[in-house]
């Protein structure tokens, strides 16, 4: 697994860069940090079964319920993000200061445990970022803020994703939109969820029309 761990990082190279180990450790701290990525990714279902275990007796139904919901929905957000920024973003940033380099005739010679950190650093942001769908549902679902005012602040939401984009990614159209779009998408389909969720929720809490309904239609049945 650790070969395969290296080829993929050197997979994600472009043309002309070299990776070295600037100390007898390096290539160690370098398996070592991708190993111990993957085993968080991969261990953290098993984590989460045991933590709901913990907590189930504690809990009412309907947080029970949420929790099951929620739960493999954000790791399944988290791995979506991980890949997309290592696979995708990570891979133009690499190539555009790649080109930076040969630009001013400086050779790449880039160092096996820093990108290994980097690329770490980058899955673990993205992925936490592609969180955004369930902390907007969870601050809708408890009124901090509602539906209306997401959906008002669309164009706030667009050039604050496009200037954070710009402030992280290589100073190049493609990467900041690479970034600001899947975000963006992000934002938009939560809307549409909560959309959908709304009639579905204030019927549970309210659910005395729907039964009066039901009970009104029966009677015109019988007649």
């Amino acid at each position: 697994f650790s070969i395969q761990a290296v080829e993929m990082i050197k997979g994600l190279l472009p043309e002309n860069v070299s990776l070295v180990a600037f100390s007898p450790v390096d290539v160690f701290i370098s398996i070592a940090t991708v190993v111990l990525v993957f085993a968080v990714v991969f261990t953290i279902p098993v984590i989460v079964f045991e933590v709901i275990k913990f907590l189930k007796p504690a809990l009412y139904e309907k947080e029970k319920k949420m929790l099951f919901r929620f739960l493999p929905l954000s790791l399944l957000l988290f791995v979506t993000g991980a890949s997309f920024g290592i696979y995708v973003m990570a891979f133009f940033g690499l190539k555009f200061f790649a080109e930076l380099g040969m630009a001013y005739g400086i050779q790449n010679l880039w160092s096996l445990s820093g990108l290994t950190e980097s690329l770490a650093m980058i899955g673990i942001a993205f992925g936490l970022t592609f969180q955004m769908p369930l902390v907007l549902s969870f601050m809708v679902k408890h009124r901090i803020v509602s539906r209306q005012d997401l959906a008002g602040s669309r164009s706030i939401v667009l050039l604050t994703l496009l200037i954070v984009s710009a402030l992280l990614t290589p100073p190049d159209l493609m990467s900041q939109l690479l970034m600001a779009a899947p975000l963006y998408a992000l934002f938009e389909g939560t809307l549409l969820y909560l959309r959908f969720a709304e009639p579905k929720e204030k019927a549970e809490k309210n659910p005395e029309p729907e039964k009066k309904a039901r009970e009104g239609q029966e009677k015109e049945e019988k007649k």
